[in-house]
Formats: C-alpha cells, structure tokens, sequence
C-alpha cells in the first residue's frame, strides 16, 4: 500500500518575510493553483493582495476573521429561523415517525446543491490535489459523527435498541467497504479493467445506500401507520380538527388578517428573532427582511401557519437563480428555470393569500430546498476564506487542512439543527438527523469521487497518510460509541461527551504533531517518495 505524498505540492504559501511584498503574494494567488482549489464564489486572497494591496498579513488575517463571523452570524439565522422551522413541519406532516421522516428528509436537503455541484475540485490540471476531496469527505463523517453525539449527549436522549443498532451496522459496513475500495491504487485508462471495477464498486454504493432508504422508508411508515391506528381507535370525538372545512381538505379565508398584516408580520425580524441576543436580532434585521421575502417558513407559530403566498412565488422565481453558482450546465439549468418558473405561475394563480393552502408540506419543502442553497453557499465561502489563510499564515500540508479546518459551516448547522430540534421535544428526530448526515457522507463518498473526476490517469490514488489516520479514527469513533451507548441501556449520556471531546482534543493533537514531523502518522511508518 502506497499513499500519495504532497509534500511536494507547489503550496499556497510564502517565506514569512515576504508578507510585506503585496506584488508577491498577488503572484503567489494568481499563479499558484493550490490557491485556488476551494474558491467557489469569490477569490479573497486575489483581492485582498492584488486589487486592494495590504500590506500584511494581518490586516488580510482581520479581514478573514470578519468575514467569518459576518458568514457565521448570516448561517446561524438562516438555520434557525428558516431551515429548522420548515424541517420540523415537514417532519410533522410526513406519515413516518419522527426518525424515518428527518433521516430521509434532512440528507436530501441539506446536501441537495453540494451533490448537484461541478464544482472542479477533482481537475486533472491540478495533479496531487485531487486527495484534498477525499480528506475533505473524511474530515466531514468524522465532524458529523463527533458534534451531532456531542450535542445529543448535552440534552441527553434514549434511542431505541433495534434502531440504534441497525444505523450504526449500516454506517459501519458502508466504512469498511469504503476503506476497502479507496485505498486501492488504480489504473483508470479508458480501456483499463480497473476501470470497470470502479463503476461496478459505485453501482454497489449506490445499490446499497437505496436498500437502506427503502428499508428505513417501510419500516417508519409502516410503524407510523401502526400508531395512527391506535390513536384512530382510543379518539372519541372530532374535537382536535380545526373546522368542519377541514375534514374536506379546505380552509377558509382568515379574515381576521389583512394582506399587509400578514406581510409585515413575515418580515418582522425583530419579533421572529425574539429568542435571540438583542444586539444579533437588530444587525441582523435588514438580511433576515430579504430573506423572508424569497424563503418561505411555513410554521405553526405563525400565521396561517406560516403561508405566505407572494414569498412563496418569488421564492420559485429566484431559485433557479441562485443555483447558477453551483455550475449546473446549460440544459440542466434551463430545466430548472422552466420548472421553477411554471410552479410560481400556478402557485400564484392557484393560491389565495388569506387562505391556507391544502398541500402545505410543498411550500415547506420548497423552503427548505432555498434555505439549504443557501447555508451551502455560505459554507464554501467559510471553507474558501479558513483555506486560504490557514495555507498563506501557517504552511500546514492541503490535506489536513482540509481534514482539520473543513465542514466548519456544516458543523455549525447540524448543532443549531439538533439543539432546536431538542427544544421542539423532538427527540428522535434529533438522532436521524445525525445518522441521516453520516449515512450520506458515507455511502455517496466514493460515486461523488468518480463522478467528479477524482480518480484519472494523474491522479490514481487518492488516500494519505493524514486521511488513513482519520479513517482509523472514524472506527475507533463510531465501535466506541456504539460499545459505550449499548452499555448505558441505549443513552447518549454526558460520560459519551466528555470521552468523544477527549478522542478529538487527541486527533488533532497527533495529526499536529505528525505535521511537524515530531512523531510518524499511524497509518504508516515510511513517507514513500513517489505515488507508485
């Protein structure tokens, strides 16, 4: 077994005397293709050095961690206050259980524009850099695995022992065969039989992860339907049911409410952001005023339980928009645009906006799609700023950085998404979101990396030493906790907390320390010379 090395990669980086030097670090942005790997809507390194000329790199360290915070504060409002809301609708409405509904709902959803990307990432130009996909994706399930029991453990929850069981059993085959089948060193020549093997390893992935939604599919909604029946049996009366209008699936018009009235309460940040920091909530007043005008939030706090039809509309008309960064080729974004376009035209002309529609669950799902571009949007940004200064400030090796610094944007959703799914008492929801997340990352890993171009005559091999440490470490992870959450009669108890912070403090404490070549990595004890 062989790893790629990239010691020798033409880094993102420069002597520290020459921060001083603003027409050297230009160059080093614009002629360093390592510079470039993770910038998706805006370079900053280019404009900070090149357009702006700063003349150290503290002043670009400053405005990196602005940003970070502007794109972090903009995150957290549109998880809470726009993402969470339209998930927990969906998950009420949705004829499974509270687990089957968030673990088939939320992975879609959340990861809808990442895996509909072209991002190029995986070019061929860019040699050895291809890896820095796959330690991305392995930074990632280890992130998702580490804050989602985290979190979890904070509030504390007891899971069911036949559902515990059956996500971990999944997600442990889907690793072993994941480090199976990468680890493997290729030749992918159009006529080569290695070639094959690839397609048929990726045709099992995806056989396999569909299996696993099917199965989840039948058994929530079958045990969903089961309890309905029940709950059918012990009801008395009609008393829960809002109207008689109800029953036939209509609802009258809310006349107690004006248009206007609707509107202003909608786009009332102040007053929908109560829960937050008063200093938070007032800056941050005129975004949230423009994203509740295209972001639908359909919830049972708000009036008609959140409908509001010309957000709705508008938010139909601007998302084939937005999801032009995402690089969607011409036809396919052309289909985009009609259908997008299509469903306004009848949303408006089939909707009245004092009456709540029949089918609220699609403007819910509608919101949660828009949401979703947008914090992935933002994430690449926070991946696109953490890489580029992190490679310029300390010189660390392209994969760990993204090992270590990537998913930041993904890890801050996913806390705020299970804290306030908590709050809500929804609380296995909670779990099938955290296993929802990990299933995907998992068992998507290896067709997005041979979709994307990742394996190619340059670059056959893709695995490090630092991503085989990570792989070693997402076993010991996830055999732990599934020893110590079976032990505590299925709990996810503050003890799993402090021994999952203990393990990540140790991981980043050796992937440091191997970086300086201190100690050697534990996934091999030679740094081979070549890619051979």
């Amino acid at each position: 077994m062989a790893f790629v090395d990239l010691s020798a990669v033409n880094r993102c980086s420069l002597p520290k005397e020459s921060f001083r030097n603003a027409n050297e670090t230009c160059g080093l942005a614009r002629g360093t293709l390592s510079c470039g790997s993770f910038v998706y809507l805006i370079n900053y390194l280019d404009i900070s050095f090149c357009v702006l000329k700063l003349p150290t790199i503290s002043f670009y360290g400053l405005i990196s961690a602005f940003l970070l915070m502007v794109h972090l504060s903009l995150l957290f409002m549109l998880t809470k206050y726009f993402f969470v809301p339209n998930l927990a609708t969906l998950i009420e409405f949705a004829p499974m259980t509270m687990f089957g509904s968030s673990f088939l709902l939320f992975g879609p959803t959340f990861f809808v524009s990442y895996y509909n990307s072209f991002w190029e990432i995986c070019d061929t130009r860019k040699l050895n850099l291809s890896p820095l996909q796959f330690a991305k994706i392995m930074g990632d399930i280890m992130r998702y695995i580490l804050i989602g029991f985290m979190v979890i453990c904070m509030q504390g929850y007891r899971v069911d022992g036949v559902t515990f069981w059956s996500s971990m059993f999944f997600n442990l085959t889907g690793m072993i065969y994941l480090y199976i089948v990468v680890k493997k060193s290729y030749k992918v020549d159009r006529i080569a039989a290695d070639l094959y093997f690839i397609k048929f390893r990726v045709t099992v992935f995806l056989y396999t992860f569909l299996m696993v939604l099917l199965v989840i599919f039948v058994v929530s909604h079958t045990t969903f339907q089961r309890g309905a029946v029940k709950r059918k049996q012990t009801q008395e009366n009609f008393g829960e049911m809002d109207s008689g209008d109800e029953i036939l699936g209509k609802y009258q018009k809310q006349r107690a409410f004006s248009r206007r009235e609707i509107w202003l309460k909608t786009v009332n940040g102040y007053r929908n952001m109560a829960d937050s920091n008063v200093i938070y909530r007032t800056s941050m007043m005129p975004a949230y005023f423009v994203l509740s005008n295209i972001i639908p939030v359909i919830s049972r706090d708000r009036i008609l339980i959140g409908w509001n039809k010309y957000a709705s509309c508008l938010g139909l008309v601007i998302l084939p928009i937005m999801c032009m960064p995402h690089g969607f080729k011409a036809a396919s974004w052309l289909i985009v645009l009609l259908t997008c376009w299509t469903l306004s035209i009848l949303t408006f002309i089939s909707t009245y906006s004092l009456r709540r529609p029949d089918n609220i669950w699609m403007f819910a799902l509608l919101g949660l799609i828009i949401s979703s571009v947008f914090i992935n949007l933002l994430s690449r940004e926070i991946e696109n700023i953490t890489y580029q200064y992190i490679s310029m400030q300390f010189d660390v090796m392209p994969d760990m950085t993204a090992l270590m610094y990537f998913g930041v944007g993904e890890m801050f959703s996913e806390s705020i998404v299970v804290r306030c799914l908590q709050q809500r008492k929804m609380w296995d929801a909670t779990f099938g979101v955290v296993m929802s997340l990990v299933t995907y990352a998992i068992f998507l890993a290896f067709p997005l990396l041979f979709y994307q171009g990742c394996y190619n005559p340059k670059c056959s091999i893709i695995v490090t030493s630092s991503t085989e440490t990570a792989i070693h470490f997402i076993f010991l992870i996830l055999s732990t906790s599934l020893l110590h959450i079976s032990l505590s009669g299925y709990e996810f108890r503050i003890s799993l907390l402090f021994y999952l912070l203990v393990l990540a403090v140790f991981y980043v404490t050796l992937q440091w320390m191997t970086h300086y070549d201190w100690i050697l990595s534990l996934a091999t004890l030679f740094k081979p010379k070549n890619n051979d």
